[in-house]
């Protein structure tokens, strides 16, 4: 368990991706219904390509950590790849994280694809 905390500790301060993007193409937002985390998303998309992914959270370090993820695996996807992203591909990034609720580690995710549901919603009007 020490290994998999020193992991989160690590994502955290080299968080880069937190922040909001005034201009964003797409805006997200997910909320966790037991614990309160919530996470929103903002992308820039370039050539239907997610050129920058920014987040904030007001989360547990997991749901923040993971989030941060999901922004680093975002940027340079298509939009049709970051609807796919699962919380496998964002563990396999990751290497081992802690044994948690997974609902706390998908809350950033959920966001993420918010934020390309919005996008897209944006492109059919």
């Amino acid at each position: 368990m020490q290994v998999r905390a020193e992991r989160i500790a690590s994502i955290l301060r080299k968080a880069e991706h937190e922040g909001v993007i005034e201009d964003a193409d797409g805006y997200g937002r997910a909320e966790h219904p037991l614990c309160g985390d919530a996470v929103e998303f903002y992308i820039k998309v370039e050539g239907g390509v997610i050129s920058r992914a920014r987040f904030r959270a007001l989360a547990c370090a997991a749901a923040i950590a993971t989030s941060e993820l999901a922004a680093q695996l975002a940027e340079g996807m298509r939009v049709e790849q970051a609807e796919e992203l699962s919380i496998e591909q964002v563990e396999l990034a990751a290497g081992a994280l802690p044994e948690i609720n997974r609902c706390c580690k998908e809350v950033g995710i959920r966001a993420l694809k918010s934020a390309v549901a919005d996008y897209r919603g944006k492109q059919n009007t």
